[in-house]
């Protein structure tokens, strides 16, 4: 059964004005402000000046009126937003699946929606889906119980002011955060969502406001009220929202929720009785968590492609660095000398009380050697040199980007037989071009990247060339291979995004290989067939292309 976690701050956005060691916030009536409906209104009061019966969505003349000597601010949704996200990536320490909770306006598709509309009030939530987290904590009930104590604690810590709700399902854990009148009932036991939101308000259900309306004139007012109604004729009058909304309260319709990060498949904590600070320290607890992890790699059968390490400090603040290998890797001395590249870029602040290490991306272990994959066979290492481990240090130290190797891809053309990619990208499988081209001649060790024009003299016009010029050097051809004829691919698009017109012929490449009296081996090609233009001049050309061993 699911355990989700329903965070609530009511007050996020004076909360966030408070902490940014504003007096005025912290000891006299103050609000934010936006304008809405052509006039500027309070968007979000703090403890004073609701004391003083002012409230969201009041004009600000109104409140003037009531309050000279109010303190306003512009509401700014984009740092209220900044803030969520910033308690969220805190929130990792709990569980990996948090999400930016989505619940929070009927009329809202997110969050963000909501604040860029000006939405009134400058609460704000998460939700948290710690289903097999609390045993951290302690067993059974005990341990959920801990768990959103030690929450609620550690965000007052912070001078957030946050309720914390648990239930089996989202929508449950939403009511009970916002309208559960004692704080007991904040915790609902397994399967005890039914009694638990029998006594709250409708508006506990997130419905929109005209069916809210129509509810309260027809005396529905709490949630309890729609168990014994008919089902069928709520649905004729009020649609299908209010059954669904119930019923994924109550657990018998699914409410799928998006976490804002992807969970990772494998992940290890370690958490600290006293702070530390020190880089030996931080290194020998990273140590110590990837002998964990790869534990786990291994009895998964998998390896990493990339790690990332979190410190979660004692201010609230989270500081996170990753690597990345080039294939799956369980070698824990191997990552461990990459993570000793990024640990000095980490910044344990004034101590460190939680580390986390995860591994967000992972492959099938194939339980190849640590080399260079060989071209024709992806899965066989081509040799034990250690080159794997230089490239993932180099890639540390210069960028992924800036590091590349040559993958081949589905292409005949000589140029475009390969691409430049991430040392980390995985090798292209064998195509049908590439099964074509081994049955064809070799290729040059070395080619240009653009080919370069030559003068070609032949016997024939359609025999090999005899002598070629190629920067003001003659080359005396005695040998000749070929020619292998290579058609452009003229199901691709041209340059300014069009195809050549149906029913004309694709040009060609006819290509010699060639080797002149000095024993210099060349790659030559002709741009179609020996062809006569009406001034006689030949429509053909010569190119060389590469170097041949």
């Amino acid at each position: 059964m699911k355990r989700i976690v329903s965070l609530w701050f009511p007050k996020l956005s004076t909360d966030r004005l408070a902490r940014a060691s504003r007096k005025d916030w912290s000891y006299r009536a103050a609000a934010t402000v936006v304008w809405h409906d052509g006039c500027p209104r309070l968007a979000a009061v703090n403890p004073h000046a609701r004391a003083a019966g002012l409230r969201p969505r009041m004009r600000l003349a109104d409140a003037r009126a009531l309050l000279p000597d109010l303190v306003t601010e512009a509401g700014e949704p984009q740092a209220d937003c900044r803030l969520i996200e910033t308690i969220a990536g805190w929130c990792d320490r709990y569980t990996p699946w948090v999400a930016i909770d989505p619940l929070g306006s009927a009329l809202a598709d997110d969050f963000e929606t909501a604040c860029s509309a000006g939405g009134f009030g400058g609460d704000a939530g998460l939700l948290l889906d710690v289903t097999g987290c609390t045993h951290l904590f302690g067993e059974g009930e005990n341990g959920e119980r801990a768990l959103l104590a030690d929450l609620v604690t550690r965000l007052a810590r912070r001078d957030l002011s946050c309720r914390a709700a648990m239930a089996d399902t989202a929508g449950a854990a939403w009511a009970l955060a916002r309208f559960a009148e004692r704080q007991a009932d904040l915790f609902c036991p397994s399967r005890g969502q039914r009694d638990a939101l029998a006594s709250l308000p409708v508006e506990g259900l997130r419905l929109d406001a005209p069916i809210l309306e129509a509810f309260l004139k027809l005396g529905l007012r709490r949630i309890g009220d729609l168990y014994p109604m008919p089902r069928a004729p709520l649905v004729r009058r009020f649609g299908d929202q209010p059954l669904n909304r119930l019923d994924q309260a109550l657990g018998t319709l699914a409410e799928p929720i998006e976490p804002r990060r992807i969970p990772p498949a494998f992940r290890t904590r370690l958490a600290f009785a006293e702070p530390i600070g020190r880089a030996e320290d931080v290194a020998a607890a990273t140590s110590r968590l990837l002998a964990a992890l790869c534990h786990q790699f291994e009895q998964a059968g998998v390896g990493a492609r990339r790690l990332e390490i979190a410190l979660y400090r004692v201010d609230g603040s989270v500081d996170r660095t990753s690597i990345g290998t080039s294939r799956p890797n369980r070698d824990n001395p191997k990552l461990m000398k990459l993570f000793e590249e990024r640990l000095g870029e980490l910044d344990p602040g004034f101590g460190v009380e939680l580390m986390i290490l995860s591994a967000p991306e992972v492959e099938a272990w194939s339980g190849t050697q640590d080399a260079l994959p060989d071209q024709e066979s992806p899965g066989v290492a081509s040799g034990v040199d250690g080159t794997i481990d230089l490239a993932d240090r180099l890639a540390l130290r210069l960028g992924a980007g800036n590091v590349v190797r040559l993958l081949t891809r589905d292409s005949h053309l000589p140029e475009r037989v390969q691409v430049a990619a991430p040392v980390s990208s995985k090798p292209a499988a064998a195509g049908a071009w590439r099964r074509v081209a081994s049955l064809k001649g070799a290729r040059p060790t070395r080619l240009l990247q653009r080919p370069e024009p030559v003068e070609v003299t032949a016997f024939v016009p359609d025999d090999p060339p005899s002598v070629f010029h190629w920067r003001r050097h003659a080359h005396r051809i005695v040998r000749a291979d070929g020619p292998e004829r290579i058609a452009n691919e003229w199901w691709r698009p041209r340059s300014d995004g069009t195809h050549p017109p149906a029913g004309t012929l694709p040009p060609v490449r006819d290509y010699y290989r060639v080797e002149d009296d000095d024993g210099g081996r060349f790659w030559l090609f002709r741009d179609g067939p020996y062809q006569l233009a009406a001034n006689g001049q030949p429509t053909a050309r010569w190119f060389l292309h590469g170097f041949c061993a």
